[in-house]
């Protein structure tokens, strides 16, 4: 049986984020198949590591196959560890694990130096990667958002450097340098073709991406529901996600502020409840925001409940300011069979396509008119619903993943490999 070891830049069970949960996902169903599997996460940056770790601890285990290990930050830039040490500590571990395939789900907090130093101790292993976003292409978060806040539609070395004010060789060097890392890998998957489109502009040979979306366990079909039903959760809508300014909260709660600054009367009360973000964590972000009386904040949530807790709402809101890939909440509406209200823009413009409603990227007033368009319609919202089809299960995704590590390649020749050793 071979050794498959998933990398994921963070370990769910300190952060919540798409990436890692769509990491660990793939981690305890291959555990659940009695695969020999092993997870190992990362703590991101100083700040979490000293919130979770003691003084001199390199790694929690949350049970004998997961682990996360102690991030001690890194440059963004490079994607190198600052300390040799540091990059050392994480690839002798990577290493031990003796893996045959190595599936990274990002590398942050990784850094390009362990994935060049293993691919180098371990040739004739298989290297996945997943790309979630855009790091490798943008220096600023991997976001293609300009630091006025302007979405950016293409790299180049001068609007990069007018963006991150640093010399326009620094970006020659680094694509360099991240295109020749994504050339250690075996196979690059995407979960979305705005992604894979995106990094085709950027320098990539097409074909050289494969696109699977994650994988997510959904069990079956629900139950019909009465008219009454429908209108009922009508009139309740829902955001999931974190509090970071690109996710847009700002955008739906100035939204629901002009619907109730209208003086609109509803027969059917206008709900919206948040989770993911408590009121204190929004309040810090914007701090002069007034919320609204039918915004209401739930706060944290466990990955497993949320496909449930989404089925009992009308409709989801995604109104990130960004690109966005292939968000997991995406993923789990079509598991809940709760249609969306989404951006218009990137992977959420793609994924929704067909079932749900988009409004212009942080256009307030336009998802405003989006969230009253359909609010008290159970012929809308049962007219969404229909045309909603499942995503990929796990079983479907390994079955694909598998079959492309059948996939014969040359190893890495043992004269490149000692070249590797030495950078």
């Amino acid at each position: 049986m071979s050794r498959t070891v998933i990398v994921s830049h963070s370990h769910p069970n300190l952060r919540y984020g798409g990436g890692e949960v769509a990491a660990y996902r793939q981690f305890r169903y291959l555990l659940a198949q009695d695969e020999d599997v092993f997870f190992v996460g990362s703590t991101i940056g100083p700040e979490d590591s000293a919130k979770f770790f003691g003084s001199s601890q390199q790694v929690i285990s949350f049970g004998p196959r997961d682990f996360c290990l102690r991030g001690r930050g890194m440059d963004a830039f490079t994607m190198e560890h600052p300390e040799i040490r540091d990059e050392d500590w994480i690839f002798e571990f990577l290493l031990a694990l003796q893996g045959d395939v190595y599936h990274f789900h990002h590398f942050w907090n990784i850094g390009a130096g362990t994935i060049r130093r293993l691919r180098a101790a371990r040739p004739n292993a298989k290297f996945i990667c997943t790309l979630h976003e855009l790091t490798a292409i943008c220096a600023n978060h991997g976001q293609m958002v300009k630091r006025s806040g302007e979405l950016c539609y293409a790299a180049s070395e001068v609007a990069c450097a007018a963006c991150v004010a640093r010399p326009p060789i620094d970006f020659v060097l680094r694509k360099t340098r991240m295109i020749e890392m994504l050339a250690l890998f075996d196979h690059l998957l995407s979960p979305s073709e705005f992604l894979r489109m995106r990094f085709e502009d950027w320098g990539i040979a097409p074909g050289r991406i494969a696109v699977i979306e994650n994988g997510l366990d959904h069990h079956g079909s629900f139950p019909p529901e009465t008219e009454a039903e429908l209108l009922a959760k009508s009139g309740r809508f829902a955001f999931f996600g974190q509090a970071t300014p690109t996710k847009g909260l700002d955008v739906l709660i100035r939204a629901a502020a002009l619907i109730e600054a209208s003086g609109a009367s509803f027969d059917l009360p206008l709900s919206i409840e948040v989770y993911g973000v408590d009121k204190d964590g929004f309040t810090r972000l914007w701090p002069d925001l007034d919320v609204p009386a039918c915004v209401q904040f739930r706060g944290r949530y466990r990955p497993e409940d949320c496909v449930g807790i989404m089925r009992t709402y009308g409709w989801i809101i995604i109104p990130s300011v960004w690109w966005e890939n292939s968000p997991v909440v995406i993923q789990e509406a079509r598991a809940a069979g709760t249609p969306m209200i989404a951006s218009d823009i990137g992977g959420m413009a793609e994924k929704t396509a067909g079932w749900g409603l988009q409004f212009r990227v942080g256009d307030p007033a336009a998802l405003a008119a989006a969230i009253l368009s359909v609010h008290g319609r159970a012929d809308v919202l049962a007219e969404h619903k229909a045309r909603i089809t499942k995503p990929i299960n796990l079983r479907d995704f390994d079955a694909e993943r598998s079959r492309m590590c059948e996939i014969q390649k040359k190893p890495f020749p043992s004269v490149q490999a000692e070249t590797m050793k030495a950078c």
